[in-house]
């Protein structure tokens, strides 16, 4: 039996991904030495999706981003680009891709790293239409299931406070079929008009759930690049590349976790990593550094007498002498020396940041800072937790940074 075809979403605005929302889609970023989407789309053909679609915005389009990163990608997967001209919605990037949807077909985002292992459990349901539910403590924040007998029988986007119908959300996964399709046609275009679809549906008909008990890792906002991580690591196999240079005096610990260190990384004199940590290729541990629970994609540089802590650092980043936890460093970025990157609240209350205007809460007790690609910050810089840098900005020496920068925005 064929298997349906799968409907990538990945054209979204990233409005909420600051300082990583100007660039190609936040998919593309890479964490152990492959860009997300990528594992992704590796998981699908290993568990026999052949067909797949990913609707993209402009950005993306015509070799740049996404479809450049996949004119290089070796697969067997038939796979199809569509423009979504303009972000007003899943409801609209499905509809977009209706030309090559001619029976079931599934509906995921490009995030989903397990995204065949998942999908299988909707197919083993053997119905035309399979949604997938997750309880949750805050039902008022998400589209919420009116439930009956164990099935969904409706579908309310972000109810009132006190009125949910269960504590049953949506999650982003579907297995959809033509009804729904050309129900999602009858459907007024709108934000929401792919959620209304369904409900028109579960108001005539019942339909089953696969539920699952942890939410799927998310991309939604930047710090949510940890839960990815951490997915990782729980994965990672301990690995030492024949052309790594590791220091005799240097210390791999990995009692507590895989320590993989890819070709031509290099770990300094008495340097010490501890695991769970991947170093990528050709970075460099400086001496007597400590890294610890931390990934270093390509180039990145953690300096001689530093300290790096529950953190990512992205492509050809660097720094020298400082301390940085539980931050997330984007690509080609230059830190001077003396950086010291608060993660915790004085009160050690959860850490709160400015998200498009509103302060948001991170749902974290530590958050160090998180920095957009081509920062650069001066020697003896200090960030507050939690702060988000933009891009290119400029940090000038002996700085405090305690709110947000703009992309391009100078500090000093």
């Amino acid at each position: 039996m064929n298997k349906p075809t799968v409907v990538i979403l990945a054209a979204g605005k990233n409005s909420r991904f600051f300082p990583f929302n100007n660039g190609p889609h936040k998919s593309t970023l890479s964490l152990f030495g492959e860009p997300i989407i990528l594992r992704t789309l590796k998981n699908l053909e290993q568990h026999g999706y052949k067909d797949i679609v990913i609707v993209i915005s402009e950005r993306d389009h015509d070799g740049k981003g996404l479809s450049k990163l996949l004119e290089d990608f070796e697969s067997d997967l038939a796979i199809n680009l569509v423009l979504q001209k303009e972000a007003i919605g899943m409801g609209d990037a499905v509809l977009a891709a209706k030309e090559f949807l001619k029976d079931q077909f599934l509906v995921i985002r490009p995030t989903l790293i397990n995204a065949g292992e998942i999908s299988n459990k909707f197919l083993e349901k053997k119905e035309d239409m399979v949604l997938c539910g997750l309880p949750v403590e805050q039902p008022w924040l998400y589209g919420i299931f009116e439930m009956k007998d164990g099935k969904a029988v409706g579908l309310v986007e972000k109810p009132a406070k006190g009125t949910e119908p269960s504590d049953v959300k949506i999650e982003a996964v579907y297995l959809l079929d033509q009804n729904y399709l050309q129900t999602l046609k009858e459907t007024p275009s709108e934000e929401y008009s792919f959620e209304l679809a369904i409900d028109k549906i579960l108001k005539k008909k019942a339909i089953s759930l696969v539920t699952f008990e942890e939410e799927f890792p998310s991309l939604k906002l930047p710090w949510q690049l940890f839960d990815f991580q951490k997915a990782l690591f729980a994965q990672l196999k301990s690995f030492k590349h024949p052309t790594a240079d590791i220091s005799s005096t240097a210390i791999i610990d990995e009692e507590a976790g895989a320590v993989h260190i890819a070709e031509g990384a290099r770990v300094g004199h008495s340097a010490r990593v501890v695991g769970p940590c991947y170093l990528g290729p050709h970075s460099l541990v400086g001496d007597f550094s400590f890294v610890r629970q931390s990934s270093l994609e390509k180039k990145a540089v953690v300096g001689a007498n530093s300290e790096l802590v529950r953190s990512i650092m992205m492509e050809n980043s660097s720094f020298h002498f400082g301390y940085i936890a539980d931050s997330i460093i984007g690509k080609n970025v230059r830190i001077g020396a003396g950086i010291i990157t608060a993660n915790k609240r004085l009160d050690r209350k959860i850490i709160q940041t400015k998200v498009k205007n509103k302060m948001l809460s991170t749902h974290r007790r530590t958050l160090g800072a998180i920095v957009g690609n081509g920062a650069k910050l001066g020697i003896s810089s200090n960030t507050m937790p939690g702060v988000l840098i933009g891009s290119e900005a400029i940090v000038l020496p002996n700085q405090v940074v305690s709110k947000n920068l703009d992309h391009k925005e100078t500090l000093g």
